[in-house]
């Protein structure tokens, strides 16, 4: 039932896609302003450690357990009721077009070897906090990659795995939310709230983070995805997004991110004596091309997570 759920939402969203101003997106976002209204922005110092732990529970914990509750009704009521409610709760969370059409309005320009569009384009994807006015096309195209590696997992690998524990689409709920929130209280300016959020995200997406990195070297480079994820995630300050983007940088054979400093010969030789290996960097410059080859890597992880999904479902129905 859950591929079947999950393949369903993927082709409905396809024709018909869940966009910022959907019905869902605009009811999320008032919930949480509602929370960070409540919880928060009390005084200067925004809410308190307590209030923000408070505020995460309430925010995701509370429409997780609404939508588990319902789920579990439909189940032991018409297990076709439950079918129908994981369809929509994967169609109205999935988001994979959410990502998907900002990265190709900038790979279409970057095509046509438009540069002025294609900042364009990754100004409105990223928002007003990314200056694009001095960007070369080979910035544009490293800061989109990055963008989409990130967007693939949470709008599409991550949900896919909370779709899969016992929560059902509770855990797809539970997870977008808190993804949401992140930006949502950040934008506030309230610390305390967008911390605790970040760590809550933190927490539930330490493993479906690996899993997705492993993901990618298995369809992609795998050498050089495995090398990038050891020794090149400190090239990314936020360690939730280090993981998959090292991993995906390195399975597209690209090089991301910050470049690394190279020790001069003093430093070098210290190393060695040390028996430090030396960290350099993998992969090329990132051009039209990788954009191609990163729409391939995806499509070919999500392919073999339907694949294991429909595995799974056979060996239950025979089972």
């Amino acid at each position: 039932m859950t591929f079947f759920s999950i393949l369903i939402a993927l082709i409905a969203e396809q024709y018909r896609p869940v966009n910022a101003n959907h019905w869902i997106r605009r009811m999320s976002d008032r919930w949480l302003d509602w929370i960070a209204k409540e919880f928060g922005g009390k005084n200067q110092e925004g809410a308190s450690p307590v209030g923000a732990r408070i505020a995460c529970a309430i925010a995701f914990i509370l429409p997780t357990f609404v939508v588990f509750c319902i789920y579990v009704a439909c189940m032991l009521k018409y297990a076709i009721l439950g079918f129908i409610w994981n369809v929509i709760i994967a169609y109205l969370f999935f988001g994979f077009r959410q990502f998907s059409h900002s990265f190709t309005k900038v790979h279409e320009a970057i095509e046509i070897h438009d540069l002025p569009a294609a900042r364009a384009a990754l100004a409105e994807w990223y928002g007003p906090d990314l200056d694009v006015s001095n960007l070369s096309e080979t910035e544009v195209i490293s800061l989109a990659l990055e963008r989409a590696i990130v967007g693939a997992h949470r709008h599409v690998f991550g949900v896919l795995f909370w779709f899969l524990m016992p929560l059902g689409p509770a855990g797809i709920v539970m997870y977008r939310l808190a993804d949401t929130a992140i930006t949502r209280w950040s934008a506030k300016g309230d610390f305390n709230l967008s911390e605790a959020a970040r760590y809550f995200f933190y927490v539930i997406d330490w493993i479906p983070s690996r899993i997705t990195a492993m993901g990618f070297a298995i369809v992609g480079n795998f050498e050089d995805a495995a090398y990038a994820w050891r020794h090149l995630t400190h090239k990314w300050a936020d360690s939730i997004n280090a993981v998959i983007l090292s991993a995906g940088s390195g399975a597209l054979g690209v090089r991301l991110g910050e470049p690394l400093t190279e020790p001069d010969s003093d430093q070098a030789l210290l190393m060695a004596e040390a028996g430090e290996p030396q960290i350099y960097e993998i992969g090329i410059e990132p051009t039209e091309r990788t954009m191609r080859s990163a729409v391939g890597l995806v499509w070919r992880l999500v392919i073999v997570w339907l694949a294991l999904m429909l595995m799974l479902t056979t060996a239950l129905w025979l089972g």
